[in-house]
């Protein structure tokens, strides 16, 4: 074993890993919060809101998308503290400003920054020895994290409306900044000769790998843009159907419990093709989640759907990002993927506020299930191919994709 593999498996690199992937999400996890504290203290509407929502996120999409062609030579410690100081700045001005333009601003800081933490999860998790393993298991600690902050935020807000959520996911992204120093200094080594002893192949055959890659990216792309579409406005849905902010942020706990089923799950079966074959059925129930998550017809439907697109989430995604992984082990395409999610988030959050601001939510919801659906499609084409993995190329064989 490669000294590099040796220091993933240590705690320390977890340790260092899970805490960039907690500051990573703080928005995409905790975002419907600040969301609606602006809604009701700024009184923003659907469309300002969702505005809002994707200037940030296009800045996220940036930053990853500007990160993919320099991953294989990116030292992960160094990216992290300065993404984390960019963000948790950005978090603290929103706290203490009132001006609709100013907030915009801080957005596209806040993009910048969380969105150069969470392509160094990609990266790290494209490096080690397992990413599906590396992902499932990063995701048990930001399942605990959020479940402690999902009742602690509703308290802030209660307390400090505005300046109390965005102080403390200010906070949050500080006190996970020490543990981003344990994160590996160094760059895995890169041989031109894929048999050497502790080589890592980092480049895979443009020509062996588009088609595949196009597939996986259009999954992604149709996956998130289509089950987050309305994720900005689930605290406002949330409260149409009687669930207040104490009532939502104790739903979110236990929908992170149940993706904390799903990450353990992964962990333990790591790259085994058989946990890549639900993602299939799991694409078509988040579909019909999506639709009663944006339209629900009473509050008890509403939890049942939350919380299967939620826990969901926690399986399809890393199995998404493993894929690409598989593909490219260098992080390239893994950090690409993640950028194409925010642009897709982004674009599809837009509608949702537009759709939102004239009682049209039902319409975003169906829109989610055609996109979900067409992204268990992609899935299953890619099913039909062999992939030539660069994590296997030093073998010089042929892998089947993870799905069969």
């Amino acid at each position: 074993m490669t000294a590099t593999r040796s220091a993933w498996r240590r705690p320390p690199a977890w340790l260092g890993i899970s805490a960039v992937d907690c500051a990573a999400h703080n928005m995409n996890s905790l975002g419907p919060f600040a969301v609606n504290a602006l809604m009701d203290g700024r009184h923003l509407d659907a469309l300002q809101a969702g505005i809002w929502t994707m200037v940030e996120i296009l800045s996220y999409a940036a930053a990853m998308l500007a990160m993919a062609p320099v991953a294989g030579r990116v030292r992960l410690r160094p990216l992290a503290l300065l993404a984390a100081a960019i963000a948790s700045a950005a978090q603290a001005g929103s706290a203490l400003t009132g001006s609709y333009a100013v907030l915009l601003s801080l957005r596209v800081a806040s993009g910048l920054g969380l969105g150069g933490l969470n392509a160094v999860v990609n990266i790290a998790s494209a490096r080690s020895p397992s990413p599906q393993r590396t992902l499932s298991l990063v995701m048990v600690a930001q399942t605990v994290v959020f479940s402690a902050a999902g009742l602690v935020l509703p308290l802030a807000g209660q307390v400090g409306g505005q300046a109390g959520i965005f102080g403390a996911l200010a906070l949050l992204i500080v006190a996970m900044m020490p543990a981003m120093t344990l994160l590996p200094a160094t760059v895995p080594a890169v041989s031109a000769d894929p048999g050497a002893a502790g080589a890592r192949v980092v480049a895979p055959s443009a020509g062996a790998v588009r088609g595949r890659a196009a597939l996986v990216l259009a999954a992604v792309a149709l996956y998130t843009g289509g089950s987050l579409a309305v994720w900005p406005f689930t605290v406002h849905i949330g409260q149409s159907v009687g669930l207040g902010g104490g009532a939502f942020g104790r739903l979110t706990v236990a929908a992170n419990m149940l993706g904390l089923a799903f990450c353990l799950l992964g962990g333990a079966r790591g790259e085994r093709p058989a946990a890549a074959r639900l993602l299939l059925p799991a694409l078509g129930i988040t579909g019909v989640a999506c639709v009663v998550q944006a339209h629900p017809p009473g509050a008890a439907l509403f939890v049942a759907a939350f919380l299967c697109n939620f826990a969901l989430w926690f399986m399809i995604y890393p199995g998404l990002i493993a894929m690409t992984c598989r593909i490219d082990s260098s992080g390239r395409l893994a950090t690409a993927a993640s950028g194409i999610w925010m642009v897709s988030q982004a674009l599809t959050t837009t509608l949702a506020g537009y759709c939102g601001r004239n009682g049209q939510f039902l319409t975003v919801g169906i829109g989610s299930l055609v996109a979900c659906i067409l992204a268990a499609g992609f899935l299953a084409v890619f099913a039909s191919c062999r992939v030539h993995s660069t994590r296997e190329a030093g073998e010089g064989r042929d892998v089947p994709p993870a799905i069969h």
